[in-house]
């Protein structure tokens, strides 16, 4: 939640798509969309009843939903899926890889297995996976197309690929992660292979890495920035929002940030769409 506690939240009309981070960070991250009737989970790091107790604090059924989209196998992004698919029957959507590292080849109802570059479509969503470069089997980050609106999902990753940011452009809101401060990192508590790793090219963002990045994808359609899976150690809100902050205004985009949460939901992040 911003300082002073103002509610981010843009009308929301039928033809917009809206979102919301129910929580981020390394102990767990899970992403709601919503466009109209349909209803996607990007992650599901929480256990099922917390996310069930999350999704009913932002006004959502558990069993609304078309799919949970898996972005790779880390606990703080899985550790729910499998009930939670169960529980609800809800298919899980994920590559060969993440679906091999979970075991998940037998399950009810069946997993869904998606292919970097390739779209595809759940309900409403059109979905574009891209290949990050992270230390999991074959992680992805997301392009999510509903109604004229696009969101980017671009987290637990090392460095800003190639690949990843030909995809991130004409977005109208991006899910970026601050992961660390890099001075805070080094000087912080973590053992030094720890360190190396958080730090490497197959690890995380950190403050510096995703303002870069971002001054790379920035338009004038951009309407949201969400900072994602912030370090409780290595890592502040203020650091990373000021970061971004620096980026935005250059003035190419009038984007809002918001600073996602460990503890608590987000508010529901609308996108309207730049169609005419």
């Amino acid at each position: 939640m911003p300082a002073g506690g103002e509610q981010l939240e843009l009308a929301f009309r039928p033809e917009s798509m809206r979102f919301c981070v129910l929580g981020s960070g390394s102990s767990g991250n899970c992403v709601l969309i919503e466009s109209g009737e349909n209803r996607i989970l990007v992650d599901a790091g929480f256990s099922c009843r917390e996310i069930e107790r999350r999704l009913d604090a932002v006004g959502v059924s558990s069993r609304q939903f078309g799919a949970v989209v898996l972005t790779h196998e880390h606990g703080d992004h899985v550790r729910g899926a499998p009930r939670f698919s169960r529980r609800h029957g809800v298919p899980i959507y994920a590559t060969r890889g993440t679906l091999s590292a979970l075991g998940l080849g037998v399950h009810s109802p069946a997993p869904v297995i998606i292919e970097s570059g390739r779209l595809f479509d759940i309900g409403s969503f059109s979905i574009e996976p891209f290949a990050v470069p992270h230390d999991a089997r074959e992680p992805i980050g997301l392009v999510v197309e509903s109604e004229g609106c696009r969101l980017g999902f671009a987290a637990d990753l090392g460095r800003r690929s190639v690949e990843a940011w030909r995809r991130l452009r004409n977005l109208d809101a991006l899910v970026l992660e601050t992961n660390h401060d890099i001075e805070m990192l080094q000087q912080g508590p973590y053992p030094w292979p720890l360190k190396q790793r958080i730090a490497g090219n197959n690890g995380h963002l950190s403050n510096r890495d995703a303002a870069d990045g971002l001054r790379e994808v920035l338009s004038g359609r951009l309407q949201w920035v969400v900072l994602y899976h912030l370090s409780r150690t290595n890592n502040m809100p203020v650091l990373a929002r000021e970061a971004v902050a620096r980026v935005l205004s250059l003035g190419v985009a009038r984007a809002e940030i918001c600073v996602s949460e460990q503890s608590r939901p987000t508010p529901w992040l609308s996108m309207l769409s730049m169609n005419p």
